[in-house]
Parts: C-alpha cells; structure tokens; sequence
C-alpha cells in the first residue's frame, strides 16, 4: 500500500495503520460519516445517471446515417465528392469508436451499480441509509 493510500485510510477510517497507535473517532468525524451514510442515495444518483449512453448512441447512429446520405446529396456542386466522402468515412468511424466504447461502459456501468449497491446493502445492515426521495 502506498503511503499516500495508507494516510487517506489514517484519515478516513481514523484507524491503525502500519503501527501507529490506537486513535479514537472523533465526534465530529462521526457525525461526518453518519451524515454521508444518511445521504448514500445522493451518490446513486450520479451513479445511475450514466445511463442512457446506449440511447445517445443510438440518436448519433441515426443522425451519422442521415448526414452522410444528406451531405453528399446537398453538396454535390458545392464540395468536391472525394474530400465529402473522406469526412462522412472519418465521421463514421468515430462512430465505430463512440458505439464501441458506449457498450463498453454499458457493462462497466453495470459492475459499477452492482458494487454501489453491494456497499449500501452492508452500509445499511449498520447504518440508517435513507432512501431516495420520489
């Protein structure tokens, strides 16, 4: 464990740490953490709110296909064919790339959910952890 990851535990958790003497929490280190327990559900909400990168790949596919047919078609006396063609290829495979990564971050976000809600199952077992507001 770094030291730096071994002072933030120190801080954190206010625990023996590399063998350092016992040190009690504080009262105020407390009512610290019991506050942010109680706001656990706060945290969700920026967890979850990842979500829809599925739908805003989705809208992008459907915006890419239109422009390329819709570019081309539109600038056929304007632009030279070949230098519209080079961009709507370049456009598209960004695509690729932002279609890919977003189905990776889907099961990544998924992993990520399962753990946020493993820790406020624990959390909860000892700790009020209030629920979200409707």
């Amino acid at each position: 464990m770094k030291k730096f990851e071994q002072q933030l535990l120190k801080n954190i958790l206010n625990e023996n740490i590399g063998g350092d003497e016992d040190k009690k929490v504080s009262s105020e280190q407390k009512r610290d953490f019991l506050r942010a327990v109680s706001e656990y559900h706060k945290l969700g909400e920026m967890i979850y709110r990842a979500q829809g990168l599925k739908e805003v790949a989705e809208t992008l596919k459907g915006i890419v296909g239109v422009a390329e047919n819709l570019t081309i078609e539109e600038s056929e006396h304007w632009f030279d064919n070949v230098t519209v063609s080079r961009h709507m290829k370049q456009m598209n495979e960004a695509f690729k790339v932002f279609e890919k990564t977003a189905t990776e971050m889907s099961g990544m976000q998924q992993r990520l959910e399962a753990a946020y809600e493993d820790m406020g199952s624990v959390l909860s077992k000892y700790y009020k952890v209030n629920e979200a507001l409707k």
